[in-house]
């Protein structure tokens, strides 16, 4: 019985201990399904936002790529266009400019590792200058290998665009010989037309980016994505991101199949149908995307951009078995089984201990959430480290800036937010710090980065402090992002880069000085304008750079200027100086400008040197001078006056002033010109005829001077309009009055010539008609002498003796002769009477063929002639027919005692006048003679010797005067003639 109590009351003991254990169990069993549902679904949504976020990042990180990349492109095809060097080979194609414009653009590719190569191509679509980049070096390409592009699209689109348009290629491959380059060769052209200084276009310059360098960027973000990147053009062909054999399906005809569209045509579809929805779902896919239009990427000048690509599209893809969550699902249930059965053991502990255990938890549950609180709500990322460098607590900062969640920081080495270039060093460092242990200030030491999830790097600064606990050593490590601060210093340096670049490559001097004088920053051009160096100024008073005579009196005018600072434009003031360190001074403009920084006052000064203005108006005046000088000087009047028929004279020179008889130019200024005029209403008329055409020139008026000589004057007139839109007339009057005199005693002699000429041509006629009887009369009696003679050879030869018929040969001979006196003098008249007809005539024809005439005469004759082909003239072909019959005949005849007879017919150039001759290597003769050369029956050779009657050169002399040039002939004795003329031009008739 008393164990049964015993026992009983145990039980009794116990039961509670059992109840309160089953309700804690199953609350902590019910608590702990609903917290790990709640979780798993809670982790669901933030893995799927997560993902969702993540790419959207990726998508944000390619687009800013992309645009980041090909902004630069706009300057740097300006920069090209506008260098000098391509401008000085425009304007002149020497091997010189050529030469520095291809070490300018090898410079410029050698150090852009972007560009694939840059070209230059004329108007006609032809490369004349080429820089390529070939095994990652810059190669000039020869000019035997420059390839006409006039028919490929780029070029004719970038031909058609306007100054300072600028063309974008579709992004492709790059094309040789109609082939694509193997390997592929990815490009995107920019192009913009190229005008000389007159205006006028002159070509396009072609910079080719190498699509490469963006292809790998986008495969290294994809890489790090959860998903894949795509790169897609308008049409969705993919350029990068689905593998080799479906990329740039629009150049090959066998791959014509592969488009986005084709594999993914949900996607396709939404992306087309709703392009305001930049992320969706599609057969269970995530799809995120975005579109880059080229246009737009050199900001707003849209009108000034043609691109050969409307748009292209990112394209992000996460695939379903991605987004599923099964596993995860199954590792809750799994840890949700173990839970629960360790709550029950844990229940037991907290059934039999809960009072106590209620007031510990209460305590440190206290001290953990000020903790917890303390390090979650810190500004910045806070990582506990032990002894061996793993990590132990991070806070939610260090989550954020540092990609990984807190589970997968927890227990791994720290080594994992370093960069990886630092890695291998920094468990020597921390060990030594371990070992010295030592707080560390923000921002003290070197320059430090940390490494995010996806492998990126941003700049950091890091306090460290180390922290004992009962267990072991630990390590706090407060941690700073300063990337924007980084950012914001890199702007500031690059700012004051840009200010000093606008500074050093202004047009002007510019010297900055502070409130008492001194001067705090100069540039390039104070130094060289002053032949000061930039140490030797700084912190010098601005009264250095001025003429000591100037100094003292300048502190008072900075003085008044520092208190009343104001902008002072240019050249407004004084005449002022600057003075070199060499003491010279040279003339000066200067802007002043006041800059408040804070609390203190700087003075701008921009300096112009106006050396060269000055000097130019120096050399202005002086033209004025002489010019002036030179008017006064003219003995023709000159005159400005103004434009009515009743106005006066404005300006007048001494001549003119003499011309009208006036005392001075004050007097003549005061008299009307209508009233100088010899005949009413004759000046009105002048005005009318100068505003109709608006110009006059050598008009001839009757004019009367001041004291009432008439005289006659010619008068130039032009209007002219001032600054002010005011007319008046500028001109010149010359007394023409005897020039009138002397036309009209000439007018008298030619009447009294037209008399005489007609007299001569009556003169003339007869002659012609006696000529004509008398050669008719002579004739006659020459046959009968002729004709007898050699009939009395013919018949009665054997009755006379040698010395009657010698007698009758010589009188036969002797006809003959006057017979062909006779008709020479007969053509000599007619060549003197006779009217030219003038034509182009082939003299090399002419002079063939008199030479071909005169070896059928003489067949067994071999003559060496030569003849200049092409000899065109202006002039009658007859006539100069019978120049070259007599010329190249007396050739002929005086060459015939010659075995190696020679005869040349050309022309040479003497004073910038074409001169024609006949050369031969006759008989010559004496220079002596050669004034009787050209006279009618002059002979300087015996007929027994060469035949002839004396008239060929007086005919041919006729002939080359009627053409208004000359003739004269160089010889030798035995050595040969040259007869030499010219004729006159057509331009000269």
């Amino acid at each position: 019985m008393n164990g049964k109590f015993f026992s009983s009351n145990k039980d009794q003991q116990h039961w509670p201990i059992i109840r309160q254990f089953i309700l804690i169990w199953a609350l902590l069993t019910l608590a702990l399904a609903i917290a790990l549902w709640s979780v798993y679904k809670t982790q669901e949504k933030s893995m799927l936002a997560y993902i969702r976020d993540e790419q959207r990042q990726t998508i944000k990180a390619g687009s800013q790529f992309i645009v980041e990349e090909l902004q630069e492109l706009h300057d740097d095809l300006f920069y090209l266009r506008d260098k000098p060097a391509l401008y000085n080979w425009l304007d002149q194609e020497s091997s010189v400019n050529k030469a520095n414009l291809n070490a300018d653009w090898v410079t410029f590719v050698k150090y852009r590792k972007r560009y694939d190569g840059i070209v230059f191509l004329d108007e006609k679509g032809q490369e004349r200058v080429r820089v390529d980049r070939a095994q990652g070096l810059p190669v000039i390409v020869p000019e035997r290998e420059l390839q006409d592009k006039s028919q490929v699209y780029f070029v004719e689109q970038t031909l058609a665009l306007d100054r300072d348009s600028v063309y974008i290629s579709p992004f492709d491959l790059a094309i040789e010989q109609d082939k694509i380059e193997q390997p592929i060769k990815p490009v995107i052209r920019f192009a913009t037309p190229v005008f000389d200084k007159n205006g006028q276009k002159r070509g396009i310059i072609l910079l080719n980016y190498w699509g490469q360098r963006l292809i790998e960027q986008f495969r290294a973000i994809s890489q790090q994505s959860i998903g894949s990147l795509w790169l897609l053009n308008n049409e969705g062909y993919w350029l990068t991101g689905a593998g080799p054999e479906k990329e740039w399906g629009f150049m090959y005809p066998d791959r014509k199949d592969k488009r986005f569209a084709n594999d993914y045509a949900e996607a396709w579809a939404s992306i087309i149908e709703h392009p305001e929805r930049q992320q969706f779902m599609a057969n269970g896919d995530l799809f995120t995307y975005d579109e880059i239009l080229p246009k737009t990427l050199f900001g707003d000048i849209l009108e000034d951009v043609v691109s050969g690509d409307e748009r292209w599209l990112l394209v992000a893809r996460v695939p379903a078995e991605k987004l599923l969550t099964q596993n995860v699902l199954q590792a809750r249930l799994l840890a949700f089984i173990a839970l629960s059965l360790l709550s029950g053991v844990v229940s037991w502990f907290i059934a039999h201990y809960r009072t106590r255990r209620q007031q510990v938890e209460d305590e440190v549950s206290d001290s953990e959430a000020r903790f917890r609180n303390l390090v979650e709500s810190a500004p910045d990322a806070i990582i506990i480290v032990n002894g061996e460098g793993r990590i132990v607590l991070v806070n939610a900062q260090a989550e954020k800036w540092f990609g990984y969640a807190r589970d997968e920081l927890l227990n791994q080495p720290i080594e994992l937010l370093v960069p990886e270039r630092f890695r291998a060093h920094h468990p020597d460092y921390r060990q030594a710090y371990i070992e010295n242990p030592v707080s560390r200030a923000m921002g003290v030491g070197r320059d430090l980065y940390g490494r995010r999830k996806d492998g990126s790097e941003f700049p950091v600064e890091l306090n460290l402090s180390p922290l004992e606990t009962k267990k072991e050593k630990l390590v706090t490590s407060i941690i700073r992002d300063i990337s924007i601060r980084k950012h914001a210093e890199e702007e500031l340096r690059a700012s004051e880069a840009r200010f000093r670049g606008l500074l050093e490559s202004a047009p002007d001097a510019i010297i900055i000085v502070n409130e008492k004088g001194g001067i705090v920053l100069v540039n390039a051009l104070a130094e060289l304008w002053f032949g000061y160096t930039r140490d030797e100024l700084l912190n010098q008073p601005v009264e250095l750079l001025m003429p000591e005579r100037f100094r003292t009196g300048h502190q008072k005018y900075r003085q008044t200027y520092t208190e009343n600072p104001q902008v002072r434009p240019m050249g407004v003031g004084l005449d002022l100086s600057g003075r070199r360190k060499d003491g010279s001074e040279f003339p000066l403009e200067i802007n002043l400008s006041p800059l408040k920084i804070g609390q203190d006052l700087f003075i701008i000064s921009i300096i112009r040197d106006i050396t060269v203005r000055k000097r130019a108006e120096q050399m202005q005046r002086e033209a004025q001078a002489k010019y002036q000088e030179l008017v006064n000087n003219l003995r023709v009047g000159v005159y400005r006056h103004s434009p009515t028929s009743t106005g006066c004279f404005l300006e007048v020179n001494p001549a003119i002033v003499a011309m009208f008889e006036a005392e001075s130019a004050e007097q003549l200024q005061t008299h009307p010109i209508n009233e100088l005029c010899r005949d009413q209403g004759c000046w009105r008329e002048f005005v009318h005829k100068v505003r109709q055409k608006g110009y006059i020139d050598n008009e001839e008026v009757p004019l009367v001077t001041l004291k009432g000589r008439e005289f006659f004057a010619s008068i130039t007139a032009v209007i002219k309009k001032d600054s002010a839109g005011n007319t008046y007339f500028d001109g010149i009057i010359e007394d023409i009055t005897e020039r009138k005199e002397i036309e009209r005693r000439i007018q008298q002699l030619n009447t009294a010539l037209r008399d005489r000429a007609m007299v001569l041509e009556s003169v003339n006629h007869e002659l012609e008609a006696f000529s004509y009887s008398v050669s008719h009369d002579l004739r006659a009696p020459l046959r009968a002498v002729d004709g007898f003679s050699r009939i009395l050879l013919d018949e009665y030869a054997d009755r006379l003796d040698d010395t009657g018929r010698d007698r009758l040969k010589r009188i036969r001979a002797a006809a003959q002769r006057m017979a062909l006196l006779i008709d020479d003098l007969l053509k000599l008249s007619r060549i003197t009477r006779s009217e030219l007809k003038r034509e182009d005539i082939d003299l090399s024809a002419i002079a063939a063929e008199v030479i071909d005439d005169l070896r059928k005469l003489e067949p067994i004759r071999a003559v060496q002639c030569t003849i200049q082909p092409g000899l065109i003239v202006w002039g009658d072909g007859r006539l100069l027919h019978i120049v070259l019959d007599n010329l190249l005949g007396n050739a002929w005849k005086f060459t015939s005692k010659r075995a190696d007879a020679r005869i040349e017919f050309g022309m040479q150039m003497q004073n910038d006048e074409p001169v024609y001759f006949v050369r031969d290597n006759g008989a010559g003769f004496d220079m002596a003679y050669a004034e009787k050369l050209f006279g009618a029956f002059q002979r300087l050779h015996g007929t027994e010797e060469f035949p002839g009657t004396g008239i060929g050169l007086a005919t041919a002399q006729r002939i080359i005067h009627k053409h208004g040039g000359r003739i004269w002939a160089e010889s030798k004795v035995e050595q040969g003639t040259t007869f030499y003329f010219t004729l006159e031009a057509r331009e000269n008739l």
